[in-house]
């Protein structure tokens, strides 16, 4: 299938937003395009990388998520494709400055 810039973008926010630890290849596979085409999609649209812009979805779903105090940091880890909390929380911690529980506390 062939995509303008605009229906791949949202294409890839779509799967991203369902799948948040999907590889660039899967997408590509996925939509029938290159890697590539996908790549420069991104950096004429958002100036970006896609292992940025997928970082800055998976923190972003996490804030989200972090404000529901019934979801466990775990649960919410283990949503967002991460292997254990440990790692969860050194991406959230990396990413932020603060740990999940910290930015749950903010959120209440």
């Amino acid at each position: 299938m062939t995509y303008n810039r605009p229906q791949l973008l949202k294409e890839l926010d779509a799967l991203v937003s369902n799948s948040p630890r999907i590889r660039l290849s899967e997408i590509a596979a996925t939509l029938g395009v290159d890697r590539h085409t996908i790549e420069n999609a991104m950096r004429s649209n958002r100036s970006t990388s896609f292992r940025e812009y997928k970082r800055k979805e998976i923190l972003q779903m996490a804030q989200q998520l972090l404000y529901r105090p019934d979801i466990s940091i775990k649960e919410i880890g283990i949503m967002l494709g991460y292997s254990s909390a440990a790692s969860f929380s050194r991406f959230v911690q990396r990413s932020t400055g603060k740990s999940p529980s910290q930015l749950r506390k903010e959120a209440v």
